[in-house]
């Protein structure tokens, strides 16, 4: 904060001053001030002639008076977030939006710092490291990101209003860890931002996935109500622990929506929040949290169904009206009819978000993708979900093809695979839901990884069954095309691979496909 000196001639008219500012007294000031024994000021310890300013009102000197103003009453919300790539899932992506929809002005900080813990931050604090990704979402929503930044230099960046903490998601449920570090780090960031009308929040992550791979998830057994229930307990008392405000119940409202019918979907990994649904919860939590009228906003992400929108407002505010306790999401269902559509395109591996591409960005069992929209990006009544374990995600194909099927070179270099054996040859990866019994669908799948490997056959299988054979080594210019399939009567696809012979050995791996619609009924 700025230090000003009074040793001024006398003004005709008040001068203005902040909280937080730091005055130079005369020892003539410092009399008259401590006979008038007002708290407007703080001494500063080591600081004979120093005094902060502590609180808003008139400071009056016989040569001189001050009116004390409040520098985060500008009409502008500004958080800053101590955090790592969880509160990067939860600040920098449709918060923003949600608040210009409502006309509400935002200025978001985030230090990132990936996986760093609350020690981690403290120690950089205390030293003074400039080792944090300071990413800053202005009020018009341009975004920028400066390298090497300290806490201590984005702390005086802005008058903040709002300063979150948030520890990081494997001691997310592990209260001695909290305990240990946020009231240091909280006297630090207290003592450096002197503001005492600012307010103080903490960031309740989420439990992980059920199918989550990582290690960190054995220190909760491999159970997410065993985590999610951890990460609560701390919540409860991080108000005993350090002057909180409020809590962003970021947790509570991912397994809020986990009840829904979208299940067990809201990560795309495992522990990072899914780039839609996911991340758009967490926003509505946030927003919720901060502005408390979150039904009465209108704003609607472009990649999101109806229902997709409606499970994530409906967890967050119920999160936010009770942040320590599940509230079942379940009278949202999927559609029972489906709907038409001319072509559904879905990846494989792909970390992005694109008009006209749905992404799978983990290949676990169990992870599913719903309302998949349309290249119109309008959402639909189909899913598809992985139904059996690939190996492993990466970036093993061609960045341009010669097919008709326009993909950017993000799809066409991502991929998932698996190592086949023999006992893979009947049982389906992938099943795609939600379609029309009565209709004829055309499935078009492009594979292709840079090495050498043996050929195997792909097959679709619904109420009829088709496979072709397909070498995907180096494929830059052949798509397998299965035409007429007719779904069970359940509106159903399976997908599956099979080895060209039972002494060969094959590498499956799918990097896109297309469901496309056929008129006839």
């Amino acid at each position: 904060m700025s230090s000003l000196s009074l040793s001024g001639v006398a003004q005709e008219k008040d001068s203005v001053v902040f909280l937080g500012d730091t005055l130079s007294l005369t020892s003539k000031q410092i009399q008259y001030w401590k006979k008038k024994s007002d708290d407007i000021l703080l001494p500063i310890a080591n600081e004979t002639d120093k005094f902060l300013i502590q609180k808003t009102g008139t400071l009056s000197f016989r040569d001189q008076r001050f009116q004390i103003a409040d520098p985060l009453d500008d009409g502008v919300t500004k958080i800053l977030v101590i955090g790592n790539s969880f509160s990067d899932d939860g600040v920098e992506y449709y918060l923003h939006d949600l608040a210009k929809q409502s006309g509400k002005p935002l200025v978001i900080g985030n230090l990132f710092r990936g996986g760093a813990p609350l020690d981690f931050h403290l120690k950089n604090a205390t030293e003074d490291n400039a080792i944090y990704d300071y990413r800053k979402t202005y009020i018009d929503g341009a975004k920028v990101n400066t390298r090497k930044t300290s806490i201590l230099t984005a702390l005086k960046d802005e008058n903040w209003d709002i300063i979150c903490f948030q520890q990081a998601s494997l001691l997310s449920g592990d209260l001695a860890s909290v305990k240990k570090d946020l009231p240091s780090l909280f006297a630090y960031v207290q003592k450096n931002y002197p503001i005492s009308s600012v307010r103080y929040a903490y960031h309740q992550t989420w439990a992980y996935a059920q199918n989550a791979s990582t290690k960190n998830f054995e220190k909760y057994n491999r159970n997410q109500e065993l985590m999610y229930q951890k990460i609560v307990d701390v919540s409860k008392e991080i108000k005993d622990i350090i002057p909180i405000d409020f809590i962003i119940p970021a947790g509570t409202a991912i397994q809020n929506g986990r009840t829904s019918y979208i299940g067990d979907n809201f990560t795309r990994e495992g522990y990072h929040l899914d780039l839609k649904i996911g991340r758009f919860t967490a926003a509505c939590t946030w927003y919720q949290s901060l502005f408390h009228d979150l039904n009465q906003n209108s704003y609607v992400p472009f990649n999101l169904s109806r229902n997709q929108i409606d499970v994530a407002r409906n967890a967050a505010i119920a999160a936010v009206k009770n942040p320590f306790e599940l509230t079942r999401n379940e009278n949202l269902k999927l559609p029972v009819q489906s709907s038409s559509f001319s072509s559904i395109q879905v990846n494989f591996g792909a970390d992005l978000i694109m008009s006209g591409w749905n992404s799978f960005l983990f290949e676990r069992a169990g992870t599913r993708l719903s309302d998949l929209n349309n290249l119109d990006n309008k959402s639909t009544s189909v899913a598809i979900e992985i139904i059996r374990n690939f190996d492993k995600r990466a970036s093993e194909g061609p960045a341009r093809t010669a097919i008709d099927f326009k993909m950017p070179a993000e799809v066409s270099k991502s991929n998932f695979s698996v190592q086949l054996g023999e006992q893979d040859a009947l049982l389906p990866f992938l099943k795609i839901e939600g379609l029309n019994p009565k209709k004829k669908y055309t499935v078009s799948i492009f594979a292709s990884q840079n090495q050498q490997v043996n050929p195997l056959y792909y097959w679709v299988k619904g109420s009829n069954t088709t496979s072709e054979l397909l070498n995907t080594s180096y494929n830059k210019n052949r798509l397998l095309t299965f035409k007429n399939l007719i779904p069970r009567m359940d509106g159903t696809l399976e997908l599956g691979f099979k080895q060209a012979s039972k002494t060969s050995t094959s590498t499956a791996v799918i990097n896109a496909l297309r469901i496309s619609e056929s008129n006839e009924l």
